[in-house]
């Protein structure tokens, strides 16, 4: 790895481990709770979460460090991307994005990213999925409908062996990706749709729609939404977001 992606990667690969748990007898003495395990931080002993004793802990480093090293030997150029990218102690998501793999709108090019999560508290396994970001403002987006999606619980590990060919395969998915926008941009907008999108995603974002000029088609909808989760919504919380909206838009 250059020493650029070293420093960018440095906050996501702090050590972990696993502690016995014990709790307080009627008598104050200490007993073990055999069915449980303590996930830390071995930097700095900071208790991370309490998970039953078969969650199989996976460091970050073990599944970035091998992504790191298929993207080494790649021909297609790629960053880490920060925009939608964050590390806190229970939960991550890296993104990487490969600027030369793009599609284009009619009104900017969209880039094709991976995105990578972990987790050590049990709320969502590992996951590797295929989306896109949109050159003009960072618009981040998740294509779950018409890209394969990888999904793996901790229980069942994860091959990080075939970076190359996932990726040949979601490029040659774009034709299907421009034709499901070109449709997008062709469909009126019924007011069940809107409905949906409240109900699913909340007031707050329907209130950011019709503050902005009116929708003519679904992909400015669209576009209008994933705005709004890649500029407001917090960066732990945009991956559900973005992946509702891929539902919504079976996109």
């Amino acid at each position: 790895m250059t020493s650029e992606v070293e420093n960018k990667l440095y906050k996501y690969l702090f050590p972990v481990q696993e502690k016995k748990v014990y709790f307080e007898g009627e008598d104050g003495s200490a007993i073990l709770a055999p069915s449980y395990k303590a996930i830390t931080r071995e930097d700095d002993g900071k208790l991370i979460s309490v998970m039953s004793d078969t969650y199989k802990l996976v460091p970050n480093s073990e599944i970035i460090k091998p992504l790191m090293e298929q993207l080494a030997n790649l021909d297609n150029k790629w960053y880490i991307d920060d925009t939608h990218s964050f590390v806190i102690d229970n939960r991550m998501r890296l993104q990487v994005t490969f600027p030369e793999l793009t599609f284009n709108d009619g009104r900017s090019d969209i880039a094709l990213s991976l995105f990578l999560h972990n987790s050590y508290d049990g709320s969502e396994g590992i996951r590797m999925m295929w989306g896109a970001i949109r050159f003009l403002c960072s618009n981040g987006m998740i294509l779950g409908t018409v890209l394969s999606k990888f999904y793996a619980r901790h229980t069942k590990g994860i091959n990080l062996n075939n970076i190359s060919e996932q990726l040949q395969q979601t490029y040659d998915q774009i034709p299907i990706i421009s034709e499901r926008i070109s449709i997008l941009q062709n469909l009126d907008i019924p007011k069940s749709l809107t409905e949906s999108i409240e109900k699913k995603l909340g007031k707050h974002i329907i209130k950011h729609v019709q503050e902005q000029p009116i929708a003519d088609s679904q992909w400015i909808l669209y576009n209008y939404l994933t705005y709004y989760i890649s500029h407001i919504v917090e960066k732990r919380l945009r991956a559900a977001y973005q992946m509702e909206v891929s539902k919504i838009f079976a996109l």
